[in-house]
């Protein structure tokens, strides 16, 4: 019987540190800091990055929101990457150059003149 309890033991504590043994736990650090930094990089707040990754650690998303901050700072990482920026907005035309709708005068009170509109 007892050395039932002792294989048990043994494998239970095998199976603790079995994240710390395989990588997983640092595995799971990387994709948190990896997180943060896409959300700093789509301009989120880190709140909001920590509110819709909640199974992460909020530790390690700040720490990759914090070195995505750096780079933009620094200016070694452009958050604008790959968005394509939209054309400049083409002016149009002075209202006051053209007179598209004239006022017509008369001589006489009380009568209008006919109007002539112009063509486009």
């Amino acid at each position: 019987m007892r050395a039932l309890h002792a294989v048990s033991l043994i494998t239970i504590l095998a199976l603790v540190g079995c994240d710390r043994i395989t990588g997983a736990a640092d595995q799971k650090m990387l994709d948190a800091k990896a997180i943060g930094y896409a959300c700093r990089v789509s301009l989120k707040t880190p709140e909001d990055c920590m509110k819709e990754n909640d199974a992460q650690s909020p530790s390690y998303v700040l720490s990759g929101w914090k070195e995505a901050d750096k780079d933009i700072n620094g200016k070694l990482l452009d958050p604008n990457m790959g968005r394509v920026q939209p054309p400049a907005p083409i002016a149009a035309p002075n209202a006051t150059a053209t007179n598209s709708n004239p006022v017509a005068t008369t001589s006489q009170p009380g009568k209008a003149a006919p109007v002539k509109k112009a063509k486009p």
